[in-house]
């Protein structure tokens, strides 16, 4: 299919900034990029407090949402999938559906900033969508390894760890890109042979704020939610 390179419209970065609530690679133990280099110049970006959303914010959001859904059908998003809006800027996660804004979730993409070349540790920008799902039914904090259940299981209290790396816990959500050349094909860029995921962390309180090796983070209970929400349909994840 051939796909148009679409830019987000300033508008769209709104979208996660002001929807926000009150207050979750190549992931590190998937990857060969496990090991962080001193090569490798972090690039964070801190975002700017987010103000009120106002009535005409509300409707601008909702707005660039259905373009950006009505964009992802055009890429083969059935009527009844849902779209995830990564926000690395914002560090949240919107879904949207075909009636609009459904969740917003606060995330965190990668603290080496983004990218495609494997090995990076960064979070690969574009179009993408779930290729494969592991841990249906698996206990709120499993541990996985290479998507595999350890057998370990971390309570909540242990959710929020200060001390132990990137952990994959809960649910996984495997995606692959959909743009070739950028970051689908060449093994060197491609999404789902560099183990991009959305799952859940063992380091919440870093949520909100970049601090993965690659992957998008959500909170366990997110991406439970999200996981459960999305069963039986498409979902497709633009990062910006």
């Amino acid at each position: 299919m051939t796909q148009r390179k679409r830019h987000p419209a300033p508008a769209i970065m709104l979208i996660a900034a002001a929807l926000v609530y009150p207050a979750l690679s190549g992931c590190s133990n998937d990857s060969p990029a496990a090991t962080e280099s001193s090569a490798i110049n972090e690039q964070t970006r801190t975002p700017a407090p987010a103000a009120a959303p106002t009535s005409d914010d509300k409707s601008t959001m909702e707005k660039d949402a259905a373009f950006e859904f009505s964009t992802a059908r055009e890429m083969g998003l059935p009527e009844e999938g849902f779209l995830m809006i990564a926000d690395t800027y914002t560090q949240k996660a919107i879904i949207v559906g075909s009636k609009g804004i459904l969740r917003e979730y606060p995330m965190s993409s990668s603290k080496f900033g983004n990218g495609f070349q494997a090995d990076s540790n960064k979070t690969p920008l574009g179009w993408h969508k779930v290729k494969e799902r592991l841990g249906d039914n698996a206990a709120p904090g499993t541990h996985f390894v290479s998507r595999s259940p350890t057998g370990k299981v971390l309570q909540p209290q242990e959710w929020r760890n200060e001390i132990d790396g990137d952990y994959v816990l809960s649910r996984i959500l495997w995606l692959t890109g959909l743009e070739p050349g950028v970051n689908a094909g060449d093994n060197k860029i491609d999404s789902h042979s560099r183990h991009i995921y959305i799952h859940g962390t063992n380091q919440e309180q870093l949520l909100g704020k970049p601090a993965s090796h690659g992957c998008l983070r959500l909170s366990n209970r997110d991406v439970i939610e999200l996981f459960d929400m999305v069963k039986g349909a498409e979902l497709y994840c633009r990062i910006i």
